[in-house]
């Protein structure tokens, strides 16, 4: 199985670090992004394609054609803005009805959570979090994608489900156009949700996804991954 790794965003919010350093190679608990993300990629995964765009030789360089023994192919991400537009890169690369997961390079998840991902013909990350300019994320009693919505006043303050950028989707997604945001971006989570009727999405609700778009969030994952080794799970 394929995992698609989303790694070229330019990482406006950490400048001036991601001007002559891409995300994925930013440092958490003295190791690279990029390698937290190799480590827990599940045992099922055989195969790794990352989109790249900004600062992509350092990428290239760092990563190799192989990484943690996995075979690696880079892809350039294509003028198209937005996750969908970035995903729609590696159309060529994948076969018809194939199924793949896809993950940020700018996140670090858990081996175990991202596992259970891949029980499911096509699934959703979610986690509970205080990030009031998210969507919610609604989900059915059967655990069914069932919409996106406004925070109210309690999730707020307490935490929502959001989504935590992992997906495990196939090939068909491309016979949408993709759903085209208000700042113009193709968003890839929408895009999902408007094929939900015909291609249903299980709902993955995880606990220790770790985002790093923020100072505060580097601060924060450090303090996590102080004494956890790069050899565990996470």
């Amino acid at each position: 199985m394929k995992v698609i790794i989303l790694a070229g965003g330019k990482g406006n919010r950490l400048m001036p670090i991601t001007e002559n350093l891409p995300k994925p190679l930013i440092k958490i608990g003295g190791s690279p992004i990029i390698d937290r993300i190799f480590k827990s990629l599940p045992d099922e995964i055989t195969e790794v394609i990352i989109i790249v765009d900004h600062l992509k030789e350092k990428i290239k360089s760092y990563v190799g054609n192989n990484f943690y023994n996995y075979p690696v192919t880079y892809i350039d991400q294509l003028s198209t803005r937005g996750t969908f537009g970035a995903l729609l890169s590696a159309r060529d690369f994948l076969s018809p009805n194939e199924r793949f997961l896809v993950i940020n390079g700018d996140d670090i998840h858990n081996k175990n959570e991202l596992t259970k991902y891949l029980s499911f013909n096509r699934s959703f990350g979610i986690q509970k979090m205080n990030m009031p300019n998210y969507h919610s994320i609604h989900l059915t009693e059967q655990n069914l994608l069932e919409g996106f919505y406004g925070q109210n006043e309690n999730e707020e303050k307490n935490g929502a489900l959001i989504a935590n950028g992992v997906y495990v989707i196939d090939t068909n997604i491309f016979e949408h156009p993709g759903v085209i945001l208000r700042d113009g971006e193709s968003g890839l989570p929408h895009t999902i949700l408007a094929q939900k009727d015909q291609f249903p999405v299980v709902g993955v609700e995880t606990h220790e996804w770790i985002p790093i778009n923020s100072f505060d969030d580097i601060e924060r994952a450090e303090k996590k991954l102080a004494n956890v080794d790069l050899n565990s799970v996470m």
